[in-house]
C-alpha cells in the first residue's frame, strides 16, 4: 500500500517512531510549540527538531511564527495540516495495515470529516466483528461448562 507515493516502510520510518507518533497525537489536539513537546517527552530541543523537520518534510504538519514579548528569539507553533492516522488491525482472521492521509478542514459543530466517519464505521465494524466472535467462543464454553456440570454427580 502506498500513500502519496510512500511504501509501507517509509510510512513506518514517517510515523512509526514513537515520538513523532505522539506527537502527530498532541497536534491532533491542539497547536503546540517545540519547547512544549521537549518538555511533554522529556528530551531535548534537537531530539525534537529533528521529529517536527521529518514530519514538516513529509507535508503533514507546518508552524507559524511569533514573537513572544518576553523573549528576543520568534517563536514556532507547530500544527497538523495532514491528519495522519495509521491503524495496525491483526486478528485470527483479518490482517491489514491502514494508512489515512486526510486534509484537516476548519470544524463547526455540524461539520463531519466523511473520510473520519467512514474510518471510524469501518474500525467500529471490525471490532465487533471480534466481539461476535468472542461471543461464540464463550458461548460454547459455556455449553460445554454447563454439560460437564449436569454429567457430574
Amino acid at each position: 500500500m502506498s500513500l502519496n507515493g510512500n511504501t509501507i516502510e517509509e510510512l513506518f520510518k514517517i510515523v512509526g517512531s514513537y515520538h513523532r507518533f505522539k506527537i502527530l497525537e498532541m497536534l491532533r489536539k491542539k497547536s503546540l510549540s517545540m519547547d512544549e513537546l521537549a518538555r511533554e517527552f522529556n528530551i531535548s530541543i534537537p531530539a525534537v527538531s529533528k521529529h517536527l523537520s521529518i514530519l514538516e518534510k513529509e507535508g503533514i504538519i507546518s508552524y507559524k511564527s511569533y514573537k513572544d514579548k518576553t523573549e528576543g528569539r520568534p517563536k514556532h507553533i507547530y500544527y497538523l495540516i495532514q491528519k495522519v492516522i495509521p491503524r495496525i488491525i491483526i486478528d485470527d482472521e483479518i490482517q491489514a495495515i491502514e494508512f489515512y492521509k486526510i486534509n484537516p478542514r476548519v470544524e463547526t459543530e455540524e461539520y463531519y470529516d466523511i473520510e473520519e466517519v467512514k474510518l471510524k464505521k469501518t474500525l467500529f465494524q471490525i471490532k465487533l466483528r471480534k466481539l461476535e466472535k468472542k461471543k461464540l467462543k464463550i458461548l460454547k464454553e459455556l455449553e460445554r461448562l454447563e454439560r460437564v456440570q449436569m454429567n457430574d454427580p
